[in-house]
């Protein structure tokens, strides 16, 4: 039998005993039970677990004393941290032909560069972690050690414990995403994601984990040479960002992360080859207090945020001759499926166009990656009727949490899943089966529901025009959720929206080069997209649209402040 199954079990035991009192067990018998399961668990004993049995109670039970909730404790000093400053050192980017972009996912994140000559730099940030692959897990764990895991390693961290009420923090840009304005340094993280005495922030977590991007980045980008020169860790980066649902929203996103991205490099040369194995907290935290603490940061490396649509986008605005495109952008990553609309304008004599952001449209839902993973979790739990109230039922279930986005994914992959439970408990389940359920129907239409919502809120005269043959809305589909059965869904079909039919058609975003010379990264480009589309040499410039669709017949068509000759 596995050690911590033995472990778990005996818990039950040891609690079954003290709530029904099974049996004559006498002083000795108690304390050898406490021993076994201390020695099981290697003294990790899940909270509320007591360590020796109590006796029966009296018959006149005793007065139970008061007790006093301990104050915490005040954390230790903070070491001494000697941080890295080389990148002050410089006055301007390194490579100057090149270009990153940093996409720093809710799930996971990429990164992707360019050079002037068309050069295309694929970044395989797993291998650059110690890993394999081009993403690395947006995922964070502290753990009893009090060190802090970043990526696949603290994915395996968290999966290794045997604590009911620790979780791993895997969702972290949505601080960023849900929010519109607020101060992330004045937000502390729960003891249930940091159980150590020193406090950290939001912004503390955003810096830390941007600092193991922006490594895992720059590692990669070592293995590259431009000219026969190396490129060097001070490349010029833009990143992605939320498109953001106002200019004022999209300001506050844009000069945070400029801010934690200049801070992160500093970071990120700081705690350069210390990930592996984990980093403690204490230092964590005096690095991060010190770079707050400096006059100057690496500003010249950050170049400006680019929306993530727009950044999907680029390849298929690359690629089309029409005058006028319109595409609804469906970002489905784990914690929301955003939706928004765009059209693209072409000046008829010099061919650049201009994205224009329909404002009314930008719509955020709460039903992603992470509702699947807690369907997929509920269906789990109720097919192997698990326990939640028993405490190795809790075990089993917190085991469950930590696995189930990589259950996940091999369900949609394969169709099929066979897992072994935290108990041993043996299981099968099939795709088919779990789309069929209730919670599964009602998640695909509320995604129908939010991509008619979005349309639902603009002008009616940008409907009239989507409408109008033979005009398509070419959906777009990104982000690491969008390979979702139900996803897919969204670009087929007509959709009816006011009583007016719109034709829905899947585009291919995905520039030329990457059909020409990089097949092998077609698998993983939806999750690629962003980055590869930030890092293009020749984005579009963006503006928000009007509020109506514009378009007469005279040789003039005007959007907002641009003017477009011809018709």
């Amino acid at each position: 039998m596995d050690k911590k199954i033995a472990a778990y079990l005996l818990a039950s035991l040891v609690q079954r005993i003290n709530r029904d009192q099974i049996g004559s067990v006498s002083d000795q018998e108690k304390e050898a039970l406490a021993y076994a399961l201390n020695f099981l668990s290697d003294g990790d004993i899940p909270k509320g677990t007591p360590t020796i049995v109590e006796a029966p109670p009296a018959v006149v039970p005793p007065v139970a004393p008061k007790t006093e909730t301990p104050a915490k404790k005040a954390p230790p000093p903070l070491p001494k941290i000697s941080l890295d400053l080389r990148s002050l050192d410089h006055q301007k980017p390194m490579a100057a032909s090149a270009i990153l972009c940093l996409d720093f996912g809710t799930a996971r994140s990429k990164a992707f560069a360019s050079t002037d000559s068309e050069e295309h730099l694929d970044l395989e940030l797993g291998k650059a972690a110690g890993n394999e692959g081009y993403t690395l897990p947006s995922s964070v764990f502290i753990a009893a050690d009090e060190k802090a895991y970043f990526g696949a390693e603290a994915i395996d961290k968290s999966l290794s414990g045997t604590i009911a009420n620790r979780e791993r923090l895997d969702s972290i840009k949505s601080w960023l995403s849900l929010r519109e304005e607020g101060d992330l340094d004045s937000e502390a993280v729960s003891e249930n994601y940091n159980p150590t005495h020193f406090t950290l922030t939001e912004g503390d977590l955003i810096r830390i984990y941007l600092a193991y991007l922006t490594d895992m980045a720059c590692v990669s980008l070592a293995e590259w040479k431009i000219d026969d020169e190396e490129v060097g860790r001070y490349v010029l980066r833009r990143f992605a960002r939320p498109c953001g649902k106002n200019p004022k929203q999209a300001a506050w996103v844009d000069n945070l992360m400029k801010r934690l991205l200049a801070e992160a490099q500093i970071l990120a040369d700081t705690f350069h080859g210390k990930w592996s194995g984990g980093i403690s907290i204490a230092e964590i935290k005096a690095a991060i207090e010190e770079v707050k603490s400096l006059p100057n940061r690496p500003d010249y490396l950050i170049a400006e945020g680019v929306p993530e649509p727009v950044a999907v986008a680029a390849g298929a605005v690359a690629t089309s001759d029409n005058r006028i495109d319109a595409y609804m952008v469906v970002d489905a990553g784990a914690g929301t499926t955003d939706f928004g609309l765009f059209f693209v304008i072409r000046n008829k004599h010099n061919g650049d166009p201009k994205v224009f952001q329909v404002s009314a449209s930008i719509k955020g839902l709460n039903q992603a990656g992470d509702k699947v993973d807690l369907l997929l979790q509920a269906f789990i739990r109720s097919k192997e009727s698990i326990e939640s109230t028993s405490i190795s039922g809790k075990l089993v279930e917190a085991d469950l949490r930590r696995r189930v986005r990589v259950w996940k994914e091999l369900l949609f992959s394969n169709s099929k899943l066979d897992y072994v439970l935290a108990d041993s408990t043996i299981g099968t389940i099939t795709l088919e089966d779990f789309l069929q359920t209730p919670g599964m129907q009602q998640f695909s239409n509320r995604l129908e529901e939010g991509f008619r919502g979005a349309l639902e809120m603009v002008d009616g005269s940008y409907l009239k025009h989507l409408a109008t043959d033979p005009v398509r809305l070419q959906v777009i589909l990104t982000g690491g959720s969008s390979k979702l059965t139900m996803m897919s869904d969204l670009a087929k079909g007509y959709i009816e929206v006011k009583g007016m039919k719109i034709r829905r058609e899947l585009a291919n975003a995905a520039p030329e080069w990457l059909v020409e010379e990089a097949s092998e990264m077609h698998t993983v480009y939806p999750q690629l997209a962003v980055a590869i589309g930030g890092a293009s040499r020749d984005l579009p410039s963006t503006d928000f649209g009007p509020e109506e669709f514009i378009r007469v017949t005279r040789p003039t068509y005007v959007a907002g402040s641009m003017r477009v000759t011809g018709t």
